[in-house]
């Protein structure tokens, strides 16, 4: 979401990636009806250049490619490389931001859902795609080591309050913190130590040793809509250079609050610090360097999560409780360090290059990609253009497109996912909806200032 959380008229979404920058906005108040973002990244499966025809597939299903024996619209790749993936979908409602001249003030509302996974072993990829009965897999022993896949959908209420804490000359240093209160929809991971295993044929999994653990809530269908609760906290500082000196003027309306331009700004950021506590629906299991030879697996069949898990202990222990080890589980928010710098170029052109890094590993720990960007962009109060180029994971290039027309904004970090020129791994797409004022202009003329 380059394209709306660096600009001068990110406002509220200025948030997003740290909770000081709503002070240096160009607007006095801002307000959110809907922000909304969808996000899809992996090196598993794709879909073939040749066949990817994005608008032909908004028009019916017959028009998605098949592939494989089962006719699936997607194949997956048959490299030896441990696979990732990444989905993450925003959705922001009623929220909205006030800047005034040495504090601003914050609240917004926000659904989250966000799975990740990593270092997944190339063969179990394989084996969900061509089943069991892939006959060249057969009779070979694998032996995988850490994996991890995680997975939250959570509703979030936040406030966000930043100040000014030094302004001399023309230099301007400020923080901010946002304060989340989290109710958890549902939530699951997967850490896998050890898998050592050898698929004997379509219908004999022998396991030698299995070591790790799993856990989920509000998985099934018939619990409650929240099963956990949690907080979650961002922080952030901003200095800038003014092209200026700071202005000493002091306002007594809102909107007469100057905007003071700037010729470089620096901002840094820790987002995402917190937990979320899932006590209800929820269990977490663990399998201690247990293994069984399983016969007849291709004849397992199982309602729900509860009893897969349960048929599983019973296979690997003898009994469907023992690798129940809680009716809690803890997962970790994807935290991460954000930078920032912004340059004006000059007049309505400006630059800015952004990071996002992980900062954990742990069990439960969703993780978010790391990324690197540099995002030309021209904005005015009416219209915004910008084109973020970034390193996903620090490997894969992309570039994007975004565009603002006053009070709506439509972009991508990902164009090229809406076009035939590559491969299709993965998409981005981002609508921001919302109106603001503009500080220095007041629709009293009477209160008017230039």
């Amino acid at each position: 979401m380059w394209g709306v959380v660096n600009g001068n008229y990110a406002g509220i979404n200025s948030t997003l990636i740290n909770p000081a920058g709503m002070l240096h906005s160009k607007l006095y108040l801002d307000v959110n009806m809907a922000t909304a973002d969808l996000f899809f990244e992996n090196n598993a499966i794709y879909i073939h250049q040749g066949d990817y025809k994005p608008i032909a597939f908004l028009r019916s299903d017959d028009n998605l490619p098949k592939y494989g024996i089962d006719g699936l619209p997607f194949d997956y790749y048959t490299n030896d490389q441990r696979k990732d993936y990444h989905f993450s979908a925003l959705v922001m409602g009623p929220s909205f931001s006030i800047s005034r001249r040495d504090d601003a003030f914050g609240f917004k509302t926000a659904f989250r859902a966000v799975a990740s996974g990593r270092d997944i072993p190339y063969e179990s990829v394989t084996f969900a795609y061509e089943g069991l009965g892939y006959e060249p897999y057969h009779n070979i022993n694998f032996n995988d080591d850490v994996m991890r896949l995680t997975g939250m959908g959570w509703t979030e209420i936040g406030f966000s309050y930043a100040r000014t804490v030094y302004r001399r000359g023309i230099e301007h240093l400020s923080a901010g913190i946002t304060a989340k209160f989290l109710l958890g929809v549902a939530g699951s991971y997967v850490d896998m130590e050890n898998l050592d295993y050898i698929v004997n044929n379509d219908s004999t999994l022998n396991i030698r040793n299995l070591r790790g653990e799993m856990g989920y809530a509000g998985v099934n269908s018939d619990g409650p809509l929240f099963n956990g609760q949690g907080f979650s906290f961002d922080i952030g500082i901003v200095y800038e250079k003014k092209s200026r000196g700071n202005s000493a003027r002091r306002t007594g309306k809102l909107c007469r609050t100057p905007y003071e331009d700037y010729k470089y700004r620096i901002g840094i950021s820790l987002l995402d610090l917190g937990l979320m506590n899932f006590t209800s629906d929820a269990a977490q299991h663990v399998y201690d360097d247990v293994g069984a030879f399983w016969m007849n697996v291709d004849t397992v069949n199982f309602g729900n999560i509860d009893q897969f898990t349960g048929m599983l202990s019973d296979v690997l222990y003898g009994d469907p409780d023992a690798s129940l080890r809680s009716n809690k589980i803890k997962m970790i928010l994807p935290a991460t360090l954000s930078m920032q710098f912004d340059y004006h170029f000059r007049k309505q052109w400006y630059v800015n290059a952004s990071a996002v890094q992980p900062i954990m590993s742990a069990k439960s720990y969703i993780s978010r990609p790391a990324q690197i960007s540099v995002t030309p962009r021209y904005e005015t109060q009416y219209l915004e253009f910008s084109m973020p180029v970034s390193l996903y994971n620090y490997r894969y290039p992309r570039v994007g497109l975004s565009a603002r027309f006053w009070f709506l904004t439509i972009g991508t970090d990902k164009i090229l996912g809406f076009f035939n020129l590559t491969d299709f791994t993965g998409m981005d797409i981002y609508v921001s909806l919302k109106f603001n004022f503009m500080k220095g202009k007041c629709r009293n003329k009477s209160y008017h200032c230039e």
